[in-house]
């Protein structure tokens, strides 16, 4: 079904465009968002914000976190944020007060409480005050997960811990970090994994393999099929398919030749092969694809939405993302459109609040319906093309 704009949801709009005097909620202050600048998604309660060439931070309000003056910055993550001035990278904190000094040439963002910088042409970590925590020895590193990090010397990675101390000497040639205690290794394009002491807990006799998710990793063999592997390396899941993404909410999305389907930890079908694509598992729901439109089916198979849109992208904080006729909105897990499909664009969201945009101006809203543009709303004349 095609989303059309009726009278009636036309009033609706203009009424709360002109209701965004208030925040995005009823309990948050007076909301006043600049003009003239491009969002990003709200990380920390923080949105980070561009004007020409320069970048700076908001709070839920629309008030400066941090002046809009950098160069280049990374959204927050645990609270801290990578921002770039004179060419060189440092840190502030959610309050926008610059903690750790411009000194690198890259950076990356924040895990476990440590960031990863480059000190001229080598590699180390910093915790939130600066203290250099691993000293810069390293060409290449990865973020630290599960207090282990894969560090690369001489065109080889091993693993360091949190102390720098060396748990695996630099021997591989392909790493991902750690997931579920184990991480995948290569050498010579065979795949195996290690445990977090640095034992080889897994061969490496895989063609290609993924990270260990839900108990469960993915593997390929040497007819380039892939299957599913256990902690103790049995093969729960026969190496039957053309492609597979890792296990999520208990089910796992895999593909033979041009048909999807879905199996469960047993590797029994959920759904069948009958869809041309299906997106994977978000929030209990599964986005599907066929006959050139998208619907939303759950975890037992049922149809939620019919296949009617042009497309759908995965469930965050309850709704779905939709477009139809190049306008987007949003449903929820019953399938209705809760935000009707009238803007020019939108994002998913993210603390509840997603970024859209109308008639040229970018904003926000919120889970009911409220948006917020800069000025506080659109002019009257654009209002009068919504509701006429």
């Amino acid at each position: 079904m095609r989303t059309n704009i009726t009278k009636g949801k036309g009033l609706i709009l203009g009424l709360s465009l002109l209701a965004v005097q208030t925040a995005f909620a009823q309990t948050t202050p007076k909301t006043q968002l600049p003009a003239d600048v491009n969002f990003t998604d709200y990380q920390s309660g923080v949105v980070r914000v561009e004007k020409g060439e320069k970048v700076g931070f908001l709070d839920k309000q629309g008030k400066p976190v941090a002046d809009i003056k950098y160069e280049s910055a990374y959204d927050m993550t645990e609270d801290m944020a990578a921002i770039r001035k004179d060419g060189k990278w440092g840190f502030m904190n959610k309050t926008g007060k610059e903690v750790i000094p411009f000194e690198y040439e890259e950076v990356q963002n924040f895990s476990q409480s440590l960031a990863a910088v480059k000190l001229g042409d080598k590699w180390g970590f910093v915790d939130k005050k600066g203290k250099v925590k691993v000293p810069f020895d390293y060409d290449k590193v990865l973020n630290f997960k599960e207090n282990l990090a894969f560090v690369k010397q001489e065109g080889k990675w091993g693993v360091i811990d949190t102390k720098n101390h060396t748990i695996v000497k630099p021997q591989f040639d392909k790493v991902e970090s750690f997931s579920e205690g184990l991480a995948m290794v290569a050498v010579a394009g065979k795949y195996g994994f290690i445990d977090a002491k640095g034992n080889q807990v897994i061969p490496m006799v895989h063609k290609g393999a993924k990270s260990f998710m839900e108990g469960r990793a993915a593997v390929k063999n040497d007819a380039k099929k892939w299957g599913f592997i256990d902690a103790n390396n049995n093969q729960v899941i026969p190496a039957l398919y053309d492609e597979v993404d890792n296990y999520a909410e208990g089910l796992a999305v895999v593909r033979n030749k041009d048909k999807w389907k879905v199996i469960d930890k047993t590797g029994s079908d959920l759904v069948a092969s009958t869809y041309d694509f299906i997106q994977g598992v978000s929030e209990g729901m599964i986005i599907v694809f066929a006959n050139k439109k998208f619907g939303v089916i759950d975890k037992t198979g049922k149809e939620i939405v019919p296949l009617k849109y042009d497309n759908l992208w995965g469930y965050s904080d309850g709704y779905a993302r939709a477009i139809n006729n190049g306008k987007y909105g949003y449903i929820d897990k019953n399938g209705q459109e809760v935000i009707p499909l009238i803007y020019d664009d939108a994002y998913n969201f993210s603390e509840g609040l997603a970024r859209i945009s109308l008639f040229g101006k970018s904003g926000f809203i919120n889970k009911n319906g409220r948006e917020v543009f800069p000025d506080n709303q659109l002019s009257k004349s654009v209002l009068s093309s919504v509701t006429d």
